[in-house]
């Protein structure tokens, strides 16, 4: 592959610097106008998703998924036709042609030396979702580089599943009605600065009220990690994430949220214990996307590229499921 070359100790890092807006109609317009959905187009403004229903209905249905999009980057002139963004410079995100996963367009998203933000972006959902299964192909460039401090560092690279709010990100603190993330990082904990490095999942949720979220790193022996999986440099994987609220009983959060991570097909993070939501009109899946934030009490040592490709999504279910 080609690429442009040009815990507790770090949850202090996860710090107000990288708090997400909580406006979802900032940045550019969201046309999706070459978007397919089950072989139709969908038109201007974002996917509609499912409000107004019970966890436990959607989940009884048959008609699952209600929709499932694939976001081929071969089809736009600009990425901002796809995502709107809420942190970081528009200008760290570029379409490029080269590397890619398949065809021949892929996302270039970079963070600069001695900067926390690349830039963060979204994918934003009309209504809502109780459940989420996303896909997407990703890469670090070939001379990615983790190292210059004492302390393991992490950069974030996917958002995979925020409902917007004070309480999803950067000293938020969840209370069931005011937003709740999960997020998926690269990091050098346990690994050396220059990799392989390893993977983190950080969730922001009821009850974990420190302002940091919740970190797994997913290192053999860490709760909830079903591996150590190693992301080289250079290499793309394949990463499959799903995320499902919460029941709610009585107007209480029952402790049954689901968060799911694969890597090349091979689940590597599974935890199903987590209040996420009180609040299914207006506290359930607003949005995902690609991101790049690294550190926040601490910068990237040099320019650092991320790449991507091949975003799929299926709304309110998974792409395989069993028959009722």
């Amino acid at each position: 592959m080609t690429t442009n070359t040009t815990d507790a100790e770090n949850r202090a890092a996860e710090d107000a610097t990288e708090r997400e807006s909580n406006e979802k109609t900032t940045g550019a317009g969201m046309t999706r106008r070459r978007t397919l959905q089950l072989g139709t187009l969908v038109g201007a403004g974002s996917v509609l998703g499912v409000a107004g229903i019970g966890a436990d209905a959607a989940a009884a249905s048959c008609d699952r998924p209600d929709s499932v999009v694939h976001l081929d980057y071969d089809d736009y002139d600009s990425w901002e036709e796809i995502y709107r963004v809420s942190n970081g410079d528009r200008d760290n995100m570029t379409i490029v042609s080269d590397p890619t996963a398949s065809g021949e367009s892929a996302l270039q998203l970079r963070v600069n030396e001695n900067q926390h933000w690349g830039v963060s972006t979204h994918y934003d959902f009309e209504g809502g979702l109780f459940e989420l299964t996303g896909r997407v192909s990703f890469a670090l460039n070939t001379n990615w580089t983790m190292g210059g401090r004492n302390a393991p560092s992490n950069c974030r690279l996917w958002n995979c599943a925020i409902a917007l709010g004070e309480g999803s990100a950067g000293g938020g603190d969840p209370d069931g009605t005011n937003g709740w993330s999960n997020r998926m990082y690269v990091t050098d904990r346990g690994a050396d600065p220059n990799g392989p490095f390893h993977l983190l999942s950080n969730t922001y949720h009821m009850g974990n009220g420190d302002g940091t979220g919740d970190h797994t790193y997913l290192i053999d022996g860490e709760e909830y990690a079903q591996g150590s999986p190693e992301i080289e440099p250079g290499v793309w994987y394949d990463f499959e994430y799903y995320v499902c609220v919460n029941t709610v009983t009585d107007g209480e959060a029952n402790a049954d949220g689901i968060v799911r991570y694969w890597l090349d097909d091979e689940l590597i993070f599974e935890r199903e214990n987590f209040k996420f939501t009180e609040d299914y009109d207006d506290n359930i899946i607003d949005t995902n996307g690609p991101v790049g934030h690294y550190g926040g009490r601490y910068t990237a040592p040099q320019n650092l590229y991320a790449y991507y490709d091949d975003h799929s999504m299926a709304l309110n279910g998974e792409f395989e499921f069993d028959s009722c």
